[in-house]
């Protein structure tokens, strides 16, 4: 790796658990990488709260408000129909 300080801490961690795996410490190494996934899908998790407010944000700017409809005097009731009689 050629430079350790920019690297995200998950991709330290799952070099450290390669390392770990390597020595036969494969119970320690389990347990590093899962914490990274855990890491990684945390910060996934976030970002997609993020996208879903924005968006939210943006289709309820860019949607005119729906006209309202007259309320009608009468209701309109469809006719009666007979049932049909299936033989």
């Amino acid at each position: 790796m050629k430079d350790k300080a920019n690297s995200p801490g998950s991709f330290i961690k799952m070099e450290e658990a390669r390392r770990l795996m390597d020595q036969g410490h494969y119970q320690e190494s389990l347990i590093v990488a899962l914490d990274a996934l855990l890491q990684e899908l945390d910060i996934l998790r976030r970002s997609l709260l993020v996208l879903q407010t924005v968006t939210r944000s943006e289709l309820s700017a860019a949607t005119p408000p729906a006209p309202e409809e007259a309320p009608h005097p009468e209701p309109y009731w469809l006719p009666a129909v007979k049932p049909r009689v299936l033989h």
